[in-house]
């Protein structure tokens, strides 16, 4: 029943934080806004949507979280306007980190 609960008041909380107008995209639950389809062609394609979500962070932390990705998971180079965006797009919409079940 706890687990229930806590699902419960967690989904509560992050549907509260979002504002009245913000739109999920269908195919990543991530927040439409700019920087979307660049998260989608070079994030998404090896991970899903849901990793980014429980990973929050500032311009510092998505900066460094991309360099990981790409000298220890094979993230090819990107050029610096998707870096950017890519960036700009985290930090705005996923500068905390959200508590998922693995089961949801």
């Amino acid at each position: 029943m706890f687990k229930i609960t806590l699902f419960i008041i967690s989904t509560i909380i992050a549907t509260a934080n979002l504002q009245a107008d913000t739109q999920i995209d269908f195919t990543t639950d991530l927040i439409i806004d700019k920087g979307l389809s660049d998260v989608k062609e070079n994030c998404t394609v090896c991970h899903t949507g849901r990793f980014i979500v429980v990973n929050g962070g500032d311009q510092k932390f998505w900066k460094a979280k991309t360099k990981t990705m790409q000298s220890a998971y094979g993230l090819w180079d990107l050029d610096e306007t998707a870096e950017t965006n890519i960036v700009n797009y985290l930090s705005k919409n996923y500068s905390k980190k959200v508590n998922v079940s693995l089961d949801d």
